[in-house]
């Protein structure tokens, strides 16, 4: 029997892959770096560093420190939203919110240093697009909440008691992750705590019924 004939690398399928791009390794190094430090903790040339590219790529394809950031956060909303709107599980709606505050509390921590700095005087320091971008995120996770509570036609006035809700939220994970105040079980326990008032005097809902 004749030997068999071997695959090329092309037909068996295993095409090498392109390394990134330097603008993908820019995007790279500055969310890593924006996660750790903050905006304000980071600059142009660390960045660069970081990525392995030279100092202008950067402004050749973002234009400025402060479009770069929009870009990186765009990204990082998305991904939170993919991970926490996964995240709803369990059989009742307190069990699935739950859920949801806890992945929200492990994205935030993987994020501390550009949570603490959103936290501050954020519009005065890179503009408002940051903080639509962080704001459309928050009312994403606001519309899973009516759904998974049964909220089907949320008026007005609901949605702004789950926005402060959710802030409320943040405040206490900024106290456990800046300050460290506050245990990760108190921030779960007083948010859902607010949560139960919230449920009997404006949504009306058995946060315990089976879903």
């Amino acid at each position: 029997m004749s030997e068999a004939v071997r695959p090329s690398r092309k037909q068996a399928g295993s095409e090498s892959v392109k390394p990134p791009s330097g603008k993908q390794r820019l995007l790279e190094a500055a969310e890593k770096l924006f996660a750790e430090a903050g905006f304000l903790g980071v600059s142009a040339a660390q960045i660069a560093k970081e990525a392995g590219v030279a100092h202008g790529l950067l402004f050749h394809h973002f234009g400025s420190m402060e479009e770069l950031y929009g870009e990186v956060s765009r990204v990082a909303a998305d991904r939170m939203d993919a991970v926490q709107l996964q995240s709803f599980r369990g059989r009742t709606g307190r069990e699935q919110i739950s859920s949801f505050l806890r992945a929200h509390m492990r994205a935030v921590k993987q994020r501390q240093g550009d949570a603490i700095f959103r936290a501050r005087a954020l519009d005065a320091a890179v503009g408002s697009t940051v903080s639509e971008i962080w704001e459309a995120s928050r009312q994403r996770a606001i519309a899973k909440l009516c759904e998974v509570l049964g909220v089907a036609a949320p008026t007005r006035k609901v949605q702004l008691c789950l926005r402060a809700w959710i802030g409320f939220h943040d405040q206490l994970v900024l106290g456990w992750l800046r300050e460290r105040a506050l245990t990760e079980t108190e921030v779960l326990q007083w948010t859902l705590g607010q949560l139960d008032s919230l449920a009997t005097r404006v949504l009306q809902v058995d946060l315990d019924r089976e879903l």
